[in-house]
Protein backbone atom coordinates (compact mmCIF):
# COMPACT_ATOMS: atom_id res chain seq x y z
CA UNK A 1 0.00 0.00 0.00
CA UNK A 2 1.22 3.49 -0.87
CA UNK A 3 -0.34 6.55 0.73
CA UNK A 4 0.23 10.09 -0.56
CA UNK A 5 -0.25 12.86 1.98
CA UNK A 6 -0.54 16.46 0.73
CA UNK A 7 2.19 16.09 -1.91
CA UNK A 8 3.39 19.39 -3.36
CA UNK A 9 6.10 20.03 -5.96
CA UNK A 10 7.21 23.26 -7.63
CA UNK A 11 9.70 24.17 -10.33
CA UNK A 12 11.03 27.74 -10.70
CA UNK A 13 8.29 29.07 -8.46
CA UNK A 14 5.47 27.33 -10.35
CA UNK A 15 3.53 24.75 -8.34
CA UNK A 16 3.13 21.63 -10.48
CA UNK A 17 1.63 19.30 -7.85
CA UNK A 18 -0.84 20.97 -5.49
CA UNK A 19 -1.41 18.99 -2.33
CA UNK A 20 -2.36 15.58 -3.72
CA UNK A 21 -3.78 12.99 -1.31
CA UNK A 22 -4.60 9.44 -2.38
CA UNK A 23 -4.14 5.76 -1.54
CA UNK A 24 -2.89 2.95 -3.78
CA UNK A 25 -3.95 -0.45 -2.44
CA UNK A 26 -1.93 -3.69 -2.42
CA UNK A 27 -2.90 -6.21 -5.09
CA UNK A 28 -4.63 -3.52 -7.12
CA UNK A 29 -3.84 -1.71 -10.38
CA UNK A 30 -4.11 2.05 -9.81
CA UNK A 31 -3.98 4.43 -12.77
CA UNK A 32 -2.92 8.06 -12.90
CA UNK A 33 -4.49 9.86 -15.86
CA UNK A 34 -4.50 13.42 -17.16
CA UNK A 35 -3.65 15.48 -20.20
CA UNK A 36 -0.08 16.38 -21.15
CA UNK A 37 1.31 18.95 -18.71
CA UNK A 38 -1.20 18.07 -15.99
CA UNK A 39 1.52 16.98 -13.56
CA UNK A 40 0.85 13.23 -13.62
CA UNK A 41 4.42 12.35 -14.67
CA UNK A 42 5.87 14.58 -11.95
CA UNK A 43 3.56 12.92 -9.43
CA UNK A 44 4.70 9.43 -10.49
CA UNK A 45 8.35 10.51 -10.24
CA UNK A 46 7.70 11.66 -6.67
CA UNK A 47 6.09 8.31 -5.82
CA UNK A 48 9.01 6.39 -7.36
CA UNK A 49 11.55 8.58 -5.56
CA UNK A 50 13.10 10.18 -8.63
CA UNK A 51 11.92 13.56 -7.31
CA UNK A 52 11.59 14.71 -3.70
CA UNK A 53 8.31 16.47 -2.85
CA UNK A 54 8.65 20.01 -1.51
CA UNK A 55 6.21 19.11 1.25
CA UNK A 56 3.93 16.29 2.31
CA UNK A 57 4.87 12.65 2.74
CA UNK A 58 4.60 9.27 1.02
CA UNK A 59 4.04 6.15 3.12
CA UNK A 60 5.06 2.75 1.77
CA UNK A 61 3.20 0.20 3.88
CA UNK A 62 3.36 2.70 6.71
CA UNK A 63 7.03 3.67 6.23
CA UNK A 64 7.53 7.40 5.85
CA UNK A 65 9.68 8.53 2.91
CA UNK A 66 10.33 11.84 4.63
CA UNK A 67 11.75 9.98 7.64
CA UNK A 68 14.05 7.67 5.68
CA UNK A 69 17.83 7.93 5.71
CA UNK A 70 19.99 7.01 2.71
CA UNK A 71 20.19 3.32 3.63
CA UNK A 72 16.41 3.11 4.10
CA UNK A 73 15.82 4.71 0.70
CA UNK A 74 18.24 2.30 -0.96
CA UNK A 75 16.39 -0.64 0.55
CA UNK A 76 13.04 0.83 -0.54
CA UNK A 77 14.29 1.09 -4.13
CA UNK A 78 15.19 -2.62 -4.03
CA UNK A 79 11.49 -3.29 -3.38
CA UNK A 80 10.44 -1.42 -6.53
CA UNK A 81 10.05 -2.61 -10.11
CA UNK A 82 9.87 -0.10 -12.97
CA UNK A 83 8.47 -0.51 -16.47
CA UNK A 84 9.67 2.39 -18.59
CA UNK A 85 7.76 3.89 -21.53
CA UNK A 86 10.25 2.72 -24.16
CA UNK A 87 11.03 -0.60 -22.40
CA UNK A 88 14.62 0.70 -21.87
CA UNK A 89 16.25 -2.65 -22.60
CA UNK A 90 20.01 -2.74 -23.15
CA UNK A 91 20.55 -3.30 -26.89
CA UNK A 92 23.90 -5.04 -26.36
CA UNK A 93 22.40 -7.67 -24.02
CA UNK A 94 20.14 -10.63 -24.72
CA UNK A 95 16.75 -10.47 -23.05
CA UNK A 96 17.96 -12.98 -20.44
CA UNK A 97 20.96 -10.77 -19.69
CA UNK A 98 18.61 -7.79 -19.40
CA UNK A 99 16.55 -9.59 -16.76
CA UNK A 100 19.71 -10.74 -15.00
CA UNK A 101 20.98 -7.15 -14.74
CA UNK A 102 19.08 -6.11 -11.57
CA UNK A 103 19.60 -9.55 -10.04
CA UNK A 104 23.36 -9.23 -10.44
CA UNK A 105 23.27 -5.73 -8.96
CA UNK A 106 21.02 -6.30 -5.96
CA UNK A 107 20.45 -10.01 -5.25
CA UNK A 108 22.74 -12.06 -2.96
CA UNK A 109 21.59 -15.39 -4.44
CA UNK A 110 24.12 -17.64 -6.26
CA UNK A 111 24.63 -17.06 -9.99
CA UNK A 112 22.92 -20.35 -10.88
CA UNK A 113 19.81 -19.28 -8.94
CA UNK A 114 19.86 -15.87 -10.61
CA UNK A 115 19.76 -17.54 -14.03
CA UNK A 116 16.87 -19.75 -12.92
CA UNK A 117 15.02 -16.70 -11.60
CA UNK A 118 15.57 -14.75 -14.85
CA UNK A 119 14.32 -17.67 -16.93
CA UNK A 120 11.33 -18.16 -14.65
CA UNK A 121 10.36 -14.49 -15.09
CA UNK A 122 10.74 -14.71 -18.86
CA UNK A 123 8.65 -17.89 -18.90
CA UNK A 124 6.02 -16.12 -16.79
CA UNK A 125 5.58 -13.36 -19.35
CA UNK A 126 5.42 -15.79 -22.29
CA UNK A 127 9.02 -15.60 -23.55
CA UNK A 128 10.14 -19.16 -22.89
CA UNK A 129 12.77 -20.25 -25.38
CA UNK A 130 13.61 -16.66 -26.36
CA UNK A 131 16.32 -16.13 -23.75
CA UNK A 132 19.15 -15.73 -26.27
CA UNK A 133 17.44 -13.15 -28.48
CA UNK A 134 18.44 -9.49 -28.47
CA UNK A 135 15.95 -6.57 -28.28
CA UNK A 136 16.48 -5.78 -31.97
CA UNK A 137 15.41 -9.32 -32.87
CA UNK A 138 12.00 -9.22 -31.17
CA UNK A 139 8.78 -7.26 -31.61
CA UNK A 140 7.73 -4.24 -29.54
CA UNK A 141 5.28 -6.37 -27.60
CA UNK A 142 7.96 -8.93 -26.79
CA UNK A 143 10.29 -6.13 -25.71
CA UNK A 144 7.60 -4.88 -23.33
CA UNK A 145 7.18 -8.42 -21.94
CA UNK A 146 10.93 -8.68 -21.41
CA UNK A 147 10.87 -5.33 -19.60
CA UNK A 148 8.07 -6.62 -17.35
CA UNK A 149 10.14 -9.75 -16.61
CA UNK A 150 13.04 -7.52 -15.61
CA UNK A 151 10.75 -5.34 -13.46
CA UNK A 152 9.51 -8.36 -11.46
CA UNK A 153 12.85 -10.19 -11.26
CA UNK A 154 13.52 -9.01 -7.69
CA UNK A 155 9.96 -9.90 -6.64
CA UNK A 156 9.07 -6.26 -5.89
CA UNK A 157 6.40 -5.02 -3.52
CA UNK A 158 5.70 -2.03 -5.76
CA UNK A 159 5.45 -1.93 -9.56
CA UNK A 160 5.45 1.36 -11.47
CA UNK A 161 4.58 1.58 -15.17
CA UNK A 162 5.03 4.68 -17.32
CA UNK A 163 2.79 4.50 -20.43
CA UNK A 164 3.19 0.70 -20.76
CA UNK A 165 1.24 0.58 -24.04
CA UNK A 166 3.08 3.36 -25.81
CA UNK A 167 3.82 2.40 -29.43
CA UNK A 168 1.88 -0.89 -29.30
CA UNK A 169 -1.03 -1.97 -31.46
CA UNK A 170 -4.45 -2.37 -29.74
CA UNK A 171 -4.35 -6.18 -29.52
CA UNK A 172 -0.84 -6.25 -28.04
CA UNK A 173 -1.83 -3.46 -25.63
CA UNK A 174 -4.69 -5.59 -24.32
CA UNK A 175 -2.34 -8.52 -23.75
CA UNK A 176 0.14 -6.31 -21.87
CA UNK A 177 -2.69 -4.92 -19.71
CA UNK A 178 -3.86 -8.44 -18.90
CA UNK A 179 -0.32 -9.51 -18.04
CA UNK A 180 0.24 -6.56 -15.69
CA UNK A 181 -3.11 -7.19 -13.98
CA UNK A 182 -2.42 -10.92 -13.56
CA UNK A 183 1.08 -10.34 -12.18
CA UNK A 184 -0.18 -7.65 -9.78
CA UNK A 185 -2.72 -10.05 -8.30
CA UNK A 186 -0.39 -13.05 -8.36
CA UNK A 187 2.48 -11.29 -6.56
CA UNK A 188 0.18 -9.06 -4.47
CA UNK A 189 2.03 -5.95 -5.58
CA UNK A 190 0.97 -2.33 -5.34
CA UNK A 191 0.91 -1.32 -9.01
CA UNK A 192 0.73 2.31 -10.15
CA UNK A 193 0.39 3.09 -13.86
CA UNK A 194 0.76 6.43 -15.61
CA UNK A 195 -1.31 6.25 -18.81
CA UNK A 196 -3.45 8.07 -21.35
CA UNK A 197 -4.78 4.84 -22.90
CA UNK A 198 -8.53 4.80 -22.33
CA UNK A 199 -8.76 1.07 -23.08
CA UNK A 200 -6.39 0.48 -20.16
CA UNK A 201 -8.42 2.81 -17.97
CA UNK A 202 -11.64 0.95 -18.74
CA UNK A 203 -10.22 -2.57 -18.34
CA UNK A 204 -7.62 -2.09 -15.58
CA UNK A 205 -8.82 0.89 -13.58
CA UNK A 206 -9.62 -0.55 -10.18
CA UNK A 207 -8.51 2.86 -8.86
CA UNK A 208 -8.22 5.91 -11.13
CA UNK A 209 -6.73 9.26 -10.13
CA UNK A 210 -7.40 12.13 -12.54
CA UNK A 211 -4.89 14.97 -12.31
CA UNK A 212 -5.85 18.38 -13.70
CA UNK A 213 -3.42 21.29 -13.51
CA UNK A 214 -1.63 19.68 -10.57
CA UNK A 215 -4.76 18.96 -8.53
CA UNK A 216 -6.41 15.64 -7.87
CA UNK A 217 -9.61 16.56 -9.68
CA UNK A 218 -11.33 13.17 -9.36
CA UNK A 219 -10.73 9.62 -8.16
CA UNK A 220 -12.76 6.46 -8.29
CA UNK A 221 -13.11 3.10 -10.01
CA UNK A 222 -13.75 2.38 -13.69
CA UNK A 223 -17.42 1.68 -12.99
CA UNK A 224 -17.90 5.24 -11.74
CA UNK A 225 -15.85 6.84 -14.52
CA UNK A 226 -18.66 7.37 -17.02
CA UNK A 227 -21.15 8.41 -14.35
CA UNK A 228 -18.98 11.27 -13.11
CA UNK A 229 -20.29 14.82 -13.31
CA UNK A 230 -16.76 16.22 -13.26
CA UNK A 231 -16.64 18.43 -16.34
CA UNK A 232 -12.85 18.30 -16.83
CA UNK A 233 -12.77 14.52 -16.45
CA UNK A 234 -15.57 14.10 -18.99
CA UNK A 235 -13.76 16.37 -21.45
CA UNK A 236 -10.57 14.34 -21.05
CA UNK A 237 -12.31 10.97 -21.44
CA UNK A 238 -14.26 12.09 -24.51
CA UNK A 239 -11.20 13.65 -26.19
CA UNK A 240 -9.07 10.58 -25.44
CA UNK A 241 -11.65 8.19 -26.91
CA UNK A 242 -12.00 10.33 -30.04
CA UNK A 243 -8.21 10.39 -30.55
CA UNK A 244 -7.98 6.62 -30.16
CA UNK A 245 -10.75 6.10 -32.73
CA UNK A 246 -8.93 8.32 -35.23
CA UNK A 247 -5.67 6.43 -34.71
CA UNK A 248 -7.30 3.03 -35.41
Amino acid sequence: MIQLQEIRKSFDGREVIKGVDTLFETGQTSLIIGQSGSGKTVLLKCVVGLLDPDSGDILYDGRSLAGMNKADRTFLRSEMGMLFQGSALFDSMSIQENVLFPLRMFSPMPDSDKIKRAQYCLDRVGLKGSYHLFPSEISGGMQKRAAIARAISLNPKYLFCDEPNSGLDPLTSIKIDELITDITQEYKMTTVINTHDMNSVITMGEKIVFIYEGDKAWEGGRDALFESENEKLNEFVFASKMMQRKSC
